[in-house]
Formats: C-alpha cells, sequence, structure tokens
C-alpha cells in the first residue's frame, strides 16, 4: 500500500475512534456531571449531547428528569427558544413530581417572552408568557423567583403597551384623532405601569387640547407634573392653556 494511501487511512481510523469516543456513555451520575461541566463552560453543544445520552442509555434512572430539565435550559442558553419550550413542556407534562418543576415552569414563561418577536409583530407569545407567570405567582406563592417574575411581566406589559403606543402614533400620522384616542385610552386602563402610559396621557391631552376639550386636557396634563419624562412638557402646556383662557 503506498504511504499516501496508509496515511489517509490511518487519519480516518483516528477520527473514527475520536468519534466513538466522543459517543461513549457514562453512568448516569457521571454523565450529568459532565454535561453539567459543559454547560458551566458554556459548551452547550456538547451539553446537550450529555443530557441526551442519560434519556437514551438511562431511561429508567434518577437523572431522567434533571437531563431533560437542562436540555430545555441549554437550548434556552442558546436563544433556541421554540426547542426549549418543547424540553420544558415535556417535562412538565411528563414528570409532575419532579424537583426541577418549579424552575421549569419559570423558565418556560422566560422562554416564550425572550422567544416574542418585536412589538411591531404578532405577540401572542407575550400573553401566553404572561399568563403562564401569573399561574406561577399562583403555584408557587412563596417562590425565590417571585421578583424575576414580576419583572419579566413587567418587560412583557411594556411591549404589549408599546405596540398600542405605535398604533395610536399611526392614527394621528392619519389625522384620525378619535382611533388614536381609543388607543391611549386603552393603554391606560389596561397598562397603566408601563413605560408607554406617560406619553399615551399626554398624547390624549394633546388631542384633547386641540380639539377645544380644555379641561379635559389641564386635567390629564396636572397628573403628568411629577412625571420624569413628560413633567416640564405637561407644566408647559398647562401655562399656556391658563394663559390664553
Amino acid at each position: 500500500m503506498r504511504p499516501t494511501y496508509i496515511c489517509i487511512a490511518l487519519i480516518l481510523f483516528l477520527i473514527s475512534c475520536a468519534a466513538r469516543q466522543s459517543l461513549t456513555p457514562l453512568e448516569a451520575d457521571a454523565e450529568f456531571e459532565r454535561g453539567q461541566s459543559f454547560f458551566e463552560n458554556k459548551k452547550y453543544n456538547k451539553a446537550l449531547e450529555s443530557f441526551e445520552r442519560i434519556l437514551f442509555y438511562h431511561p429508567s434512572s434518577a437523572y431522567v428528569d434533571d437531563a431533560q430539565y437542562w436540555l430545555g435550559r441549554t437550548y434556552l442558553e442558546k436563544k433556541d427558544y421554540d426547542q426549549a419550550i418543547v424540553e420544558f413542556d415535556y417535562l412538565i407534562r411528563n414528570f409532575p413530581n419532579s424537583d426541577q418543576l418549579e424552575d421549569a415552569h419559570f423558565y418556560r414563561a422566560k422562554a416564550y417572552v425572550h422567544g416574542a418577536p418585536g412589538y411591531e409583530k404578532d405577540l401572542s407569545d407575550l400573553e401566553k408568557a404572561i399568563r403562564y407567570f401569573d399561574e406561577f405567582l399562583t403555584q408557587y406563592p412563596n417562590s425565590k423567583y417571585t421578583e424575576d417574575v414580576r419583572k419579566e411581566i413587567l418587560a412583557a406589559r411594556n411591549l404589549l403597551a408599546k405596540k398600542e403606543l405605535e398604533s395610536g402614533r399611526l392614527y394621528e400620522k392619519l389625522k384620525e384623532p378619535n382611533a388614536a384616542l381609543y388607543y391611549y385610552k386603552y393603554i391606560l386602563e389596561r397598562y397603566p405601569e408601563t413605560e408607554s402610559a406617560s406619553e399615551a396621557k399626554y398624547r390624549s391631552a394633546r388631542i384633547h387640547e386641540r380639539n377645544g376639550r380644555v379641561e379635559q386636557a389641564l386635567n390629564l396634563y396636572r397628573e403628568l407634573l411629577d412625571d420624569t419624562d413628560w413633567g416640564t412638557e405637561a407644566a408647559k402646556r398647562i401655562k399656556d392653556l391658563e394663559r390664553s383662557s
């Protein structure tokens, strides 16, 4: 055999050995430790392989639900939110007594938040995330994640309110003030704690002012006087209206 062919054969043999070695399963506990080590070192593809080997080679072990959970966490870190949701859903449905259940509920909802498209698109995933987070607070009232859940809910509601605000702005540009007011009112009633609420209130006041509804405008401006972003503008409008009346 020619030396070149011998070298090629040797290289292929070594590659084959390396591939077999990378797929060699360990005992469930050792495989789980290896997977977590890969995860902690951000070697997410290798972590996925380890957790999947537990499910394949050790389906009856005590580590199955843990491996299932960490599959979800790993996909979440890889920003593969759809697959993370699939893995968490599987754990929640099939391992109702798992110690990882609380964490799985939290991270599933988080995957819906981070996997949602920009606010200008369909936000049904955000609405679903809020629903899951609300259910989480009911199911786990003393959870270590309570504060994080509240922050995630607010972030999701901010995005939903922002979409409504964009709709209101659009109708203003189209010279449809009544339609714009509808969206601004919806924000103030549905999302009063969000970042968009103050702007919605200011824009509502401006529409009332332009249409001669001075008292309604003044009332809204006065509510904004202590607002960090819109207080100065509101004070100017109040001063101008009171001067002209």
